[in-house]
């Protein structure tokens, strides 16, 4: 299902690439990361950048080293597109019926942790489980290049390829 999308995901980061490139403004590092750390886009409350941030998502300390423009804008827009080495999303089935889908901390003879947002876990126990399978969605929200401006998405852009 993936696979059918990407034309239409193409498409989408081909008619964002045009107004980023056109911003009124230079994108900026120090406006991208007001945008990084702001309630807005809450990225830091996920992702650590040096010491501060969450840890939810990965790391983006020197994400600029190892993504281009394309992909940090990509990753933005379809965050579930791709994931990042355990940070894969797990659905977890309960023996009552319930699904929980978050990030996998842990998977013991006992039980399952599963991060579910930025400050919480889900404990479950092992017996109380029917099924566990890698999920499809990621953790990290979508529509973030419909929260910000096309400004603030180039500025926060330009803050993460910085991040070297």
């Amino acid at each position: 299902r993936l696979d059918a999308a990407a034309p239409r995901q193409r498409a989408r980061l081909e008619s964002l690439s045009t107004p980023l490139a056109a911003t009124p403004l230079p994108p900026d590092l120090r406006r991208g990361q007001a945008i990084f750390n702001s309630q807005k886009a809450a990225c830091s409350a996920c992702h650590a950048m040096g010491y501060l941030g969450g840890n939810l998502g990965p790391d983006l300390t020197r994400i600029g080293q190892v993504r281009s423009e394309r992909d940090l804008l990509e990753s933005i827009v379809f965050p579930s597109a791709s994931f990042v080495r355990s940070y894969e999303p797990m659905v977890v089935v309960t023996r009552a019926g319930e699904e929980h889908s978050g990030v996998l901390r842990r998977d013991a003879d006992d039980e399952v942790i599963l991060a579910t947002g930025p400050a919480t876990e889900l404990r479950l126990a092992r017996a109380h489980i029917a099924e566990q399978r890698p999920g499809r969605v990621s953790v990290m929200p979508s529509g973030l290049d419909e929260q910000l401006t096309p400004q603030e998405l180039a500025d926060l852009i330009a803050f993460l390829k910085a991040s070297r």
